[in-house]
């Protein structure tokens, strides 16, 4: 299969994993929140929310695994093996790290800390050491989830996960016909599911890759070494970005009160739903580029990850744009009552998500480079500049939408930087990067906008059928306009392939 072929294929099946899996923990939760009631679904989710607050830890290290097996899969699988079974003795540690500290701090949570009703503190003592054994299963699982991925195996990793959503679509009505206490028994029973499903995948990842099977005798102490530095520099720049979207409602909070806050959670909720699409084709497309990296191909990530900055973006914008036009009607439609700023802040959340989108695919191709250090030391910086400039905006009486002047400044040169930071590890040329895709498209993203927003004055329907007749105009439009103009040549031809191959499979 071609490369380009398995990255269609591959998002292909992502997607449907997403679909499958936002379906069925939908109503899992339903399930869930009525057999367990308010105070231990609260609960429990306070204890996962205790424990989370490490997870940035371990989305670095995931990074960095992914990272090094991707970039090495064209050196052998001596090679491979060696960095898996160098990812996973550090994960191991990582994982011990953890039941270590979350088990220290566990003495000081339940000791008045958490807000708990007294009676219920010794259930959740039980979920919470329970959640912590499956932090350190999950932890360690992490290499084979890399290797999955490196491999581009998306069915298996996604089959994987659709199993695992299962499982805890089973447990939600089994909570139902329990004879115990129905909060300790979901505690355990994710607990168990979690090592069930970790075990599974490593029965697989050691039948299918021999680069998987254990043999610390080839452990490399040294790649060890460099992974833990390549990982601390991206650890500080996802917490400066935890910091940066937990930073802003403080802020807000501070100037207006909660009703603001719950304004502002909204439009991050739009903005994480909306992003997850993006983020699929990311996922497919990685292991490619950091692959062609570590084979000397640079000139092919180039080419691809400017491809993917281009799709990631169009995505985006056919899903933004009737959202950010109609944003009013969609969230009363939603909501119900619409809390004061909401339409805005999911307006200019979007308009943002649509900033980042313009180079997004670049981050990557740094990664995959290696030389992260200065990259990741300058995003960092930009998410806390954020903080002084939504503060001096407020102070000086301006509304609370004001907060966005930081966050649009530091979006703009986040792109500036990641453009800068390809050329000068890769050579990638910044005129032709911006000359055939952020010159290109967002022009054509705005002229879209503006014809759309036009029509919606000119038709006077009801608002469901004007959203309707507005999205097909802006997702025709935008289809059409990025096929002659952002494409290339090349990259039409395969388009065009593609569909023939589509219609011949469908016919």
């Amino acid at each position: 299969m071609k490369n380009s072929s398995r990255i269609v294929v591959n998002t292909g099946i992502l997607y449907g994993k997403m679909f499958l899996n936002m379906g069925i923990a939908l109503f899992s939760t339903r399930l869930i929140l009525k057999a367990l009631g308010t105070n231990d679904f609260g609960i429990f989710a306070i204890v996962g929310g205790v424990i989370g607050a490490l997870s940035f830890l371990n989305k670095a290290m995931s990074t960095a695994t992914q990272r090094f097996l991707s970039y090495n899969q064209g050196k052998g699988p001596e090679q491979v093996a060696r960095v898996f079974n160098t990812a996973l003795l550090l994960h191991v540690f990582i994982g011990l790290a953890f039941v270590l500290i979350l088990e220290i701090a566990g003495v000081f949570l339940f000791d008045g800390f958490l807000n708990i009703a007294e009676d219920r503190i010794p259930m959740a003592k039980f979920v919470f050491h329970c959640t912590v054994a499956s932090t350190f299963f999950t932890v360690i699982a992490v290499p084979y989830d890399a290797i999955m991925n490196a491999k581009e195996n998306m069915f298996i990793f996604s089959l994987f996960s659709v199993l695992e959503s299962i499982f805890k679509l089973v447990i939600a009505v089994l909570l139902f016909y329990t004879p115990v206490d129905r909060l300790a028994t979901y505690g355990l029973c994710m607990a168990l599911m979690t090592v069930f499903c970790r075990t599974i995948k490593r029965i697989y990842s050691r039948r299918k890759y021999k680069e998987s099977k254990l043999n610390f005798q080839i452990i490399d102490w040294s790649l060890m070494k460099e992974m833990l530095s390549y990982s601390s520099w991206i650890t500080i720049e996802i917490v400066s970005h935890i910091a940066k979207g937990d930073g802003i409602p403080v802020i807000l909070n501070l100037f207006f009160g909660t009703v603001v806050n719950a304004s502002y959670g909204i439009a991050t909720q739009v903005r994480h739903s909306i992003s997850l699409f993006a983020e699929m084709l990311f996922k497919a497309s990685n292991p490619q580029v950091m692959r062609n990296i570590g084979d000397g191909n640079i000139d092919k990530s180039v080419q691809l990850s400017t491809t993917v900055c281009k799709f990631s973006y169009i995505l985006m914008a056919i899903l933004s744009l009737p959202l950010i036009i109609d944003c009013e009607y969609i969230l009363r439609f939603w909501l119900g009552k619409v809390p004061e700023y909401s339409v805005i802040f999911c307006q200019l959340v979007l308009a943002t998500q649509l900033v980042i989108m313009t180079a997004r695919g670049l981050n990557f191709l740094i990664d995959g480079v290696g030389k992260i250090r200065n990259y990741r030391l300058i995003l960092s910086v930009l998410n806390i500049i954020v903080f002084p400039i939504a503060y001096i905006c407020l102070k000086v009486g301006m509304e609370p939408w004001a907060v966005f002047f930081g966050i649009v400044l530091s979006d703009i040169l986040v792109v500036v930087v990641r453009v800068y930071f390809a050329h000068k590890y890769t050579g990638m040329n910044i005129w032709h990067f911006c000359r055939s895709s952020i010159l290109r498209f967002v022009p054509l993203t705005l002229i879209v906008g503006v014809i759309v927003h036009r029509v919606q004055e000119l038709i006077q329907v009801e608002p469901f059928l004007n959203l309707i007749i507005c999205s097909i105009i802006s997702t025709a439009l935008l289809v059409c306009g990025f096929y002659i103009f952002v494409l290339d040549s090349n990259e039409r031809k395969y388009t065009k392939e593609l569909i023939q191959k589509v219609r011949k499979k469908l016919g």
